[in-house]
């Protein structure tokens, strides 16, 4: 080895926000996690949180449907390494974004941009995780591995607009 070859910098680590002001002086949001688990909810066409969605047009099958089919037909496919379940099937990564948004995304959904597909996650609740095992997997207490049922109640946003991005809370991922 090199003595004097650089040394390669640490990776910079962002300080946890403080409830308060921005720099702009506007009031600091954060992201509630508040998390109910379905694990053990069963497909009887009942759930005391949620009502069946209603659908008034559109698309003929929801967002996460359709994601929750293609995490399914993918890992057949033999394609688990690009994306796949977490062991666990509470959340998904995308392993390798490149030959997902070359591959898969064309083949399975309209749009071909990764910001397209995850502005559709962000719209239905998907949070990402930034911390631990899981770390750059989304997830989505009603989108688990094997309860494909559980989608028909996860709910599109229909605009966001506080104008201000809600700073993530690890602590409570």
């Amino acid at each position: 080895n090199n003595p004097e070859a650089p040394k390669p910098k640490p990776k910079r680590r962002r300080k946890p926000e403080k409830p308060g002001k921005t720099a702009k002086m506007n009031e600091r949001h954060f992201v509630v996690h508040n998390y109910h688990d379905h694990a053990n909810d069963t497909d009887d066409g009942t759930s005391p949180d949620h009502e069946p969605n209603k659908r008034r047009g559109g698309v003929a099958v929801s967002f996460p449907l359709k994601l929750h089919q293609v995490l399914g037909q993918v890992e057949a496919d033999g394609l688990a390494h690009v994306v796949s379940w977490q062991p666990h099937g509470r959340c998904f990564v995308i392993h390798q974004p490149k030959e997902f948004t070359d591959h898969i995304m064309p083949h399975y959904f309209r749009q071909t941009k990764l910001t397209s597909f995850q502005r559709q996650l962000n719209l239905y609740g998907f949070q990402r995780l930034t911390r631990g095992a899981d770390s750059g997997g989304y997830y989505h207490e009603l989108f688990l591995h094997g309860k494909e049922f559980l989608c028909k109640h996860m709910v599109r946003t229909k605009v966001k607009g506080t104008k201000f991005k809600a700073a993530s809370s690890p602590d409570q991922e």
